[in-house]
């Protein structure tokens, strides 16, 4: 009698299902993963944008006439096909202020994560779902 060497289409389907298993744990957690570290990213770009716009202040002694492109910001992050979030530039009404928002584009990865806002006092704010900014010298970019 032959001996046959291999694996029996049982042994196959138990690994298939092991990797199965495997890959319904991990890809949440590498989701998560990618939502935070974009959204790290982002701030580390939102303190960029701020240096030049104080570098623009600094120059022109206000903030009027101050626009992304103008400082070499852009109005999406990152300058990508695939951007996760919308930058906007706000110059207060006294041009001696503004507001940075960032606010997650709908259908990203980021969709649903909140706003992030910086204004010239490093004033912090994010929320997780968050639509609006709620800058305060209490509020931050860890969510508490």
């Amino acid at each position: 009698m032959q001996k046959y060497k291999g694996f029996t289409l049982i042994e196959l389907m138990i690994v298939v299902a092991i990797i199965a298993i495997l890959a319904a744990i991990a890809y949440p957690s590498y989701t998560q993963y990618k939502i935070r570290t974009n959204r790290a990213d982002l701030q580390v770009e939102l303190i960029r944008i701020a240096q030049r716009l104080q570098a623009y202040q600094l120059v022109n002694h206000t903030y009027s006439g101050a626009t992304l492109a103008g400082i070499g910001g852009s109005s999406t992050y990152p300058v990508t096909d695939d951007a996760v979030y919308a930058i906007d530039l706000a110059i207060d009404g006294d041009n001696l202020g503004y507001v940075l928002t960032a606010t997650p584009i709908a259908t990203s990865i980021q969709a649903d994560n909140g706003v992030l806002c910086l204004n010239q006092e490093t004033q912090k704010y994010w929320e997780k779902g968050a639509t609006a900014c709620a800058l305060s010298s209490t509020s931050s970019w860890d969510g508490r």
